[in-house]
Parts: structure tokens; sequence; C-alpha cells
């Protein structure tokens, strides 16, 4: 171990260490100064920390540090001390015997599954909350939308109308969805392992991993969660398998139809269980093209395969089935959110664009701005205004941006928070049912009935009073922005490393992350399909680099 610290080039790591440390003081600090004063130019009478450029600058010491020894460990990491002692080898052989077992990836399925039962047995039937029920309402009430993925809405619709016809609750066919659920998560948790195996990934990462996706509460809450975001993020994650495949063998990835047959249902599965998920693809490929280009021929069929498959979908499938498209207003709440702070902060926003902006947004819709979440402005939004004169308004929008930058990127900032900064305070997963529109008999009426009220209390704890915030670390490693953090630490250790392949590897995730950020709000089930994979990007870290390393 030592002798791999000796042999670091320091200017490297310095260089490195003081790019990082800045970047996550700066994180750091922004969100402290959002959770606290809604605004990162809030000026202070100390003057040791009067600006955010001075709180920076404090923390720059600290910070700077922490990321040298975590390059310093990851490198480590990368290269082990073989010296082991005997019980250490002993431990080693038995967990390298047992993720070598002939049924490894059954038991794994199992062993995952049995680590949700807690969860469901503590909330049966489950989570049924968030779009859900109005899923199943809208869709048995003859309106069928695409506001939520159709294939998603068809799979609850079709288990509820099956349980109904039998005259069975819909507790019952809740409790059917959510086991199923549960059986398709676990499968693809297996998957990860025996990928991990696959990839002789280093035992105490796959041993790790294991723990993680069992003891790591938010993995049962999601996989007894009815909303898209779960299977999605198996999907996701799935996705990302494929994508690491495709860059480090495509010579035998490419070979065939087997590998595009299964990077193709993959990808078509990503856009089909929710909207962005398109959107996510195709950021991706012009660095695909761009690192495999030898094989872009058959990127090219892959790609406009997907792309037909998508028009396919959102044209003749829509006419078919009768559904109407989602409203594009959804794309747009970075315009509402920076519009509503501008107008409620009291900034410079002129008569004539005020004229210009009220068919689409009036005064008392912008009034309802919140911080946080656009949703009070997103339900009063005019799309069809807002289509007859999209250029215009888009042109009056940066006019006013460009007056009040400071406004516009506050705006951003807190609507973003929870996604970026470890210490937010954000709502997570709360655990109980709704039930909504209870005296019409086409909407699911859940319950939720405890069978183990010890179970119950543990992740409502978890869940609807997010107790662990009172936990100092603990809080942080429960937040969406610590993975956010790995994620950005391991592409600055790729850059570092020199290894720019593993920026391609984790693509995705980034992707991902941008068509997040001009969502709504931050919630932790939209920034799940950046936490499940944090097993997969240590393994990113200590893959043994190809290229040139700085050591």
């Amino acid at each position: 171990m030592w002798n791999n610290l000796l042999t670091i080039r320091p200017r490297r790591i310095w260089i490195f260490a003081a790019a990082g440390g800045i970047l996550f003081a700066a994180l750091d600090r922004m969100g402290y100064l959002l959770t606290h004063y809604g605004s990162i130019w809030v000026i202070s009478e100390n003057p040791w920390h009067r600006t955010l450029f001075h709180r920076i600058l404090l923390r720059l010491p600290v910070s700077i540090l922490a990321v040298f020894v975590l390059l310093l460990l990851t490198d480590c990491l990368m290269a082990p001390d073989k010296k082991q002692n005997t019980c250490l080898a002993r431990l080693r052989g038995a967990v390298s015997r047992f993720f070598s077992l002939r049924h490894s990836f059954s038991l794994l399925w199992l062993i995952y599954f049995i680590s949700f039962l807690p969860a469901f047995l503590g909330g049966y039937p489950g989570i049924f909350a968030a779009d859900a029920p109005n899923q199943i309402g809208w869709t048995f009430s003859g309106w069928l939308t695409g506001h939520h993925p159709l294939l998603h809405t068809g799979i609850l619709c079709g288990i509820f109308s099956l349980t109904r016809s039998l005259g069975l609750s819909d507790s019952t066919a809740a409790a059917i969805y959510t086991l199923l659920q549960m059986l398709a998560l676990s499968a693809i948790f297996s998957g990860l392992s025996q990928f991990l195996k696959k990839e002789k990934a280093p035992l105490w990462l796959q041993t790790g991993t294991v723990l993680f996706l069992c003891l790591f509460p938010f993995h049962a809450l999601m996989a007894v969660y009815t909303t898209k975001d779960t299977l999605f993020s198996g999907i996701f994650l799935l996705c990302l398998l494929q994508i690491y495949q495709m860059c480090i063998r495509p010579e035998t990835y490419f070979e065939g139809y087997t590998g595009i047959l299964k990077g193709g249902l993959c990808f078509t599965l990503l856009f089909l269980m929710r909207n962005n998920g398109f959107h996510t693809l195709i950021l991706c490929l012009p660095f695909l093209f761009l690192c495999l280009r030898k094989y872009w021929k058959i990127l090219l069929i892959l790609f406009l395969g997907l792309f037909l498959i998508y028009q396919f979908y959102n044209g003749p499938i829509f006419t078919l089935l009768k559904a109407e498209p989602g409203n594009e207003r959804e794309a747009y709440s970075i315009l509402m959110q920076t519009l509503g702070r501008t107008y409620v902060a009291g900034g410079d926003i002129r008569p004539e664009e005020m004229d210009l902006i009220r068919p689409v947004l009036d005064e008392e819709t912008l009034s309802l701005y919140t911080p946080d979440l656009s949703d009070p402005i997103k339900n009063q939004f005019h799309t069809d205004a807002f289509q007859q004169q999209k250029a215009q308004f888009l042109k009056t929008w940066l006019t006013i941006g460009l007056r009040n930058k400071k406004i516009y990127i506050d705006a951003f900032l807190n609507t973003t928070a929870a996604f970026w900064y470890p210490d937010t305070t954000t709502e997570y997963l709360e655990f109980t049912c709704f039930d909504i529109e209870k005296e019409n008999s086409l909407y699911p009426h859940v319950q939720m009935t405890p069978l183990i009220p010890l179970f119950h209390h543990y992740y409502t704890a978890i869940g609807t009073d997010a107790a662990f915030r009172k936990i100092p670390f603990v809080r942080e490693l429960f937040s969406m922005g610590f993975y956010v953090w790995l994620m950005l630490y391991a592409a600055l250790y790729s850059f570092y490393c020199r290894d720019y392949q593993k920026l391609l590897w984790m693509l995705p995730m980034w992707t991902y992350l941008t068509t997040s950020l001009l969502g709504p709000t931050a919630l932790l089930r939209y920034a799940y399909p950046l936490i499940l994979p944090a097993p997969l990007l240590l393994f990113y870290l200590t893959k043994p680099s190809k290229n040139i390393n700085p050591n």
C-alpha cells in the first residue's frame, strides 16, 4: 500500500485534488446558502464569509485535502496489497466459492427478494401513491394519456381489471403488482451481481454490492412502490451494462445479432417505461458514434431502429389506443420557475413583456411560485397559448433573464438543489397509500394494512419521517446529492487516470441527470436511477486502466 502511495507524482494529484476541492466546496456552500437563505447571493455581515466566494475559500483546505485522500485511497483499491493473513484468505475463499456456485443467480435472486419482504409485510400491499391512482382512475374513466408511460399504465390497469373481474379487492390487485415488481427488481439485482462476478470485480465489491442492495432501505421502499420509476431504474441499470459491454468489447458485442437484440430491447424498454428515456439515449448518441466510429454502421442501424420504434409508439400506437399525447408543459419547468421567481422577487419585467407572458402565465399563476416545485405554476400553464407564440415567448424569456441573471440562477438552483446537495431536507418516500376520489368506483381504493407492525414503524421512520436526517453522515449517505457527488468523483478520477473510456461507460447517468434537472422538482424516486448503479460506479473506478496511468 505505502509503496503505491510513494510512487504517485505529486503535481498531478494535487492539481486534481484542487480541481475537485473547488468543485465540491462550491456545491456544498451553494447548497448551504440555498437551504438556509434561499439564495446564493446573500451578503453576510461577517467579513470571513461575507459572500459565496468567501465561504468557498474557507471551505477549500478541508475540501482539497478530502479529495486528495480519496484519490490516494482509490489508487490503493486499484492496486491492493497481495499479502493477506490466513483468516482473511479463508474469508475471501468462502466468498469466492459462494459467487461461483452453479445456481448463484437463483440463490441471489431469492436473497434479494427476501430483503424486500420486510417493506412488503410492513406496508401491505405496498406504497400505492404518487401517479398510480390517477393512472388507473383516468384510464378506467375513459381518458388514456401519454402523461404517464402507456406500458406501465397498461400493466397496472391489466392487473386491476383481472382482479376486479375475479371479485378480488383493489388492495389484492396492488399486492399482486407489488410482488411482480419485487420479482423483476430482485432478478435485475441478481443480474448485476452476476455481471460483477463475470467481470472479476474485487470480492469486497461483490460482497459489498449484496449488502448494499439488501440492507440499504431505499431499495426495499422502491421495490414496493407502484410508481414507474422503480422498473425504469432497473431497466436503466441494464442499459448501463449494455453500454459498458458495447464499449469494452465492441468486436464481440457487434458480432452477430445477440448484442444488438439485447441492447435494442433494453433501450426500447427504457423509453417505453419513462418519457425522458428516449432523450437520455439520444444525448449519448454523438459520443458513442465518436468513440465507436469503427462500428458506426451497426450503431446507425440500432439507433435508427430505436427511432422508428419511438415514432411508431408515439404515432400509430397512440392513435390505435386513442391515447392523448402528454402535455408539453412538462418540459418547461425552467421557464416557469425563473419567470415565477422574477415576478415574486420584484425583478425587472417590463409592461410590454408582461403583455406577452400573460396569456401563458398570468400574474396570479406567477405568484404561486414555490422554490423547489414547479407544479403550482405548471398546472396553470397554458400550453396552447405558448405554442402560438413560442419563438417570441422564448426570446422575451431570454431577454428578461439577461436583466435578472441572479434571480434566474437562484430559481434553477432551488428547483434542482436536492439532486446535487447532500444535506438537503427535501421530501423522500412517504410510506403510505393514496385513496383519492373515494366516491368514484372507477378509481382504485387501496388501503395500507401492515401485517408486521414493527416493519411498518421502521419504514415509516425511514420514508415518511426521514428520521435519518438527525444522524450525521447517515443523513448524507441517504441523500440524492451523495450519489451525484459520487458520479462527479468518478468522472474526476477518470480524468486523473487519463482513462477517458470510463466517461463513456457512465455517460447515460449524466444524460439522465441532465434531463432530470429540467424536471418539475427533485425527488428520491427521480434520483433512484442514479442511486441504484452506485456499485457499478465503484467497479468502474477499481477496474484496471488500459490507458496511461499517472502513477
